[in-house]
Order: C-alpha cells, then structure tokens, then sequence
C-alpha cells in the first residue's frame, strides 16, 4: 500500500467544511508514507476564480474537473455544478489507470456511484465517507416524495454502493444505525465510525480578552453566543434569530454569526426585519484567523434541524471543542453532537425550533462562570483525548492499509 485516489467536490484551495477537513486529512496520511492525489471541483465557496487543473500542493497531486460554477446557494448552482463535476471527475477516474483504493464522500450525495462503477470495470477497492445521507434529508426537509420514483431507485443505488463498499465510514453513531439498515444480514461490520476533527496546530483556546478579532469588532464588554460554520438548509438558523429577537434588549448579550450557506439570505432578512441590534455577521474566516474567530465566544451554537435526524453531523463541534468553549446543540436528543456533548458534559442540549429553552440556556450560562468555565476545559480535554486530526487520520490509516 502506498497510494489512494480520493474524488472530492471540495478540497484545498477551499479550505471550509468537507474540503478544509479531507485536506488535513491527507496531509496526516502523507506524513504516514501514504501517497495521494485527488479528483476535486474548481471553487464556488471563497470565489469562482478558476485555479490551474493541475498542482501539487505539499505533495498531493490535486486534478481539478472544469466543472460550472455557479452561485453555490442556489438550487440552480447546485444542481448544475455538482451535476457537471460528476460526470467529469468519472471520466478523469476512469481514465486514471492506477489500481490503488479509492476514496469517496457523499458530496455531492450521488458521487457514490462513482466508486460503485470503478469497481465493476476498474476491480478498484473503495471507501465511502457518508457526510450527509441522501435522500433521505431531500425527502424529510419536503423536496422529494418519499413514495416517489426516483428516491426508490436512489435508495436501491444506496444499497448496491454500501453493498460493494470496502467500508462505510459514518461520522456518527446515530448515522450508522441507519447505514446499518440498508446492509445484507452480517456485513454492518463494515460500517466504522470515525468522526470528523479539528488540529490542535490550528485551534486552541484563546482567552476572551486577549482575543483580536473580538477587540477589532468592539465587543469586548459583551457575552457573545456565536454560530461559526454552513449555515445551510438542515440547520436550525430560524431559532438562533428568535432567541437573537427575545434578547434584543438584554445590552451585555449580542450574537456573532460567521458562515454561509443556503438559509444565510433569509436570516439577514429576519434581522432587518426584526431591526436587530445585537447580531454580527462575518463572512467565513481564512484558515489562519480560525484560532481568534473560534474563541470569540462565550458559549458556541450548533444546530440541526428535526428533519436531519441521524442524517448528518456538523464538523463544527469539533472546532468548538477545540477552543475551549462550552456549547449549546440546537439538535434533536440523540443526535450524534448531543451524545457527544452529555457524554463529555461541555455543553447543553435544546430541542430544533425550541427558542424559550434556547434563551434559557443562554442565561444560564451567562449567569453560572464557574459552570461555564468547567464545560469548556472539559470540552478541551475531549477534543485532545478523541478528536485531533491524528487520531482519526489514524483509523483511516488503518482502513486503507485493510483493503490494500
């Protein structure tokens, strides 16, 4: 074993969500001896300035798809620019003659049958990381029928792709019960659970008055409650605004929300509506400003919507943890991030849409430092023990070096 070929929509230069996280990903792989290149997209994240097809970037070979790039958000740009990057990234796959294993995420969530395909004409072994489990958010957030044609055919093509997998990688406990579901009888061991990370090199705790991006926005006399991350589609923004409204006269209590995404127009448009005064919004961070946007917090939100239940975890926890900051899920209760937080106890857990518990437990954290202080060292001390890069980048190692 001494290569992988991973097929990516995201990866470096866009250093956000699924593209930040399976970059550092192979960088760990590379300093364990394990070659790789990667198949990905041009961007639409940061920008849409093309980038060269071709480059190494520190001795990944990266093969970029001259795929559309529309406006990301938009059912349109989505549809098309995922659409165009499958069928390139399989043909340039395709073409690609090595036999090592290959890698896949569901991002796009068809690119599964990417691997499926290699398989039956290339006999090349692959593993599928499951970020988002499709279609069932499409049918539980209302955009298909679950009766419909076209989720029975994509739900048969889910079967056959975990069928032929080498092994499932599912980001959550709650995700895999399901994956577990659509397997033969006595093949869900080839299911593994590996969360995403965050690099200890990159994150750590900042102390909240020493913190320069706090003091260049003049908020260093306030309680920040921050949303850091996608702000998209299963994720419960609409709360976070509510509880943003319910305590808009509170003076010591003001909101920080960074991020993009599908739902980040129509929180903009609640704001001015609601004409509030104690929210602050910052476009997605570089790389290199995560330590100090991270820890400009007093407490950090993460939040899900009912009808992504067991269907996706968001990566930002771990980024929390990292920091040191205490957190409060907006998630349904046995979500992966609400198992992570109660088994950890660093942090607090409301149900999706439940803003008087949300504005509860803002106050409560307010109002208990000692507490506060407690779950964020405890938060820490998790994300040391289970969640820096190298300890998953290991149980990947370990994955590949099986099916070589």
């Amino acid at each position: 074993m001494n290569k992988i070929l991973l097929i990516s929509q995201y990866f470096y230069p866009e250093m956000i969500s699924t593209g930040h996280i399976l970059t550092e990903l192979l960088l760990e792989l590379s300093a364990r001896g394990l070659k790789s290149s990667v198949i990905c997209a041009q961007p639409t994240y940061y920008s849409r300035e093309r980038v060269r097809p071709i480059i190494n970037h520190q001795g990944i070979d990266i093969i970029r798809t001259s795929n559309t790039q529309y406006e990301k958000n938009s059912i349109k740009g989505k549809i098309f620019n995922s659409s165009s990057f499958f069928a390139m990234s399989f043909v340039k796959a395709l073409n690609n003659r090595e036999r090592c294993p290959i890698i896949l995420v569901t991002n796009p969530p068809f690119l599964g049958i990417i691997g499926l395909l290699l398989k039956i004409l290339r006999k090349r072994p692959y593993i599928l990381i499951v970020h988002d489990l499709y279609p069932d958010i499409a049918v539980n957030a209302g955009y298909l029928d679950r009766r419909s044609p076209i989720v029975a055919i994509w739900n048969q093509l889910n079967k056959w792709i975990f069928r032929e997998a080498s092994f499932i990688v599912g980001l959550g406990r709650d995700v895999n019960k399901i994956i577990k579901k659509q397997l033969p009888t006595g093949t869900e061991d080839k299911v593994v659970y590996i969360p995403n990370w965050a690099d200890p090199a990159l994150i750590k705790p900042i102390d909240y008055n020493d913190n320069i991006l706090i003091k260049s926005l003049g908020l260093t006399d306030k309680f920040i409650v921050q949303y850091s991350g996608n702000m998209g589609l299963t994720h419960d923004m609409e709360t976070i605004v509510e509880a943003a409204n319910l305590l808009k006269k509170h003076d010591m209590i003001h909101f920080l929300l960074i991020g993009d995404g599908g739902k980040r127009k129509k929180i903009e448009r609640m704001i001015e509506a609601y004409q509030l005064k104690n929210v602050t919004m910052l476009d997605y961070q570089p790389r290199e400003n995560l330590i100090y946007s991270l820890s400009a917090s007093h407490v950090s939100l993460i939040s899900l919507e009912n009808s992504a239940k067991g269907l996706s975890v968001p990566s930002k926890l771990y980024g929390i943890l990292a920091s040191g900051r205490p957190a409060i899920a907006i998630v349904p209760e046995d979500s992966e991030v609400a198992l992570t937080l109660n088994e950890y106890e660093c942090g607090l857990v409301v149900a999706p849409k439940d803003v008087a518990s949300l504005v509860e437990s803002i106050y409560w954290l307010k109002d208990h430092e000692d507490e506060r202080a407690s779950m964020g060292m405890k938060a820490y001390h998790a994300f040391l023990q289970n969640f820096t890069v190298a300890q998953c980048a290991d149980k990947y190692f370990d994955l590949i070096r099986k099916i070589s």
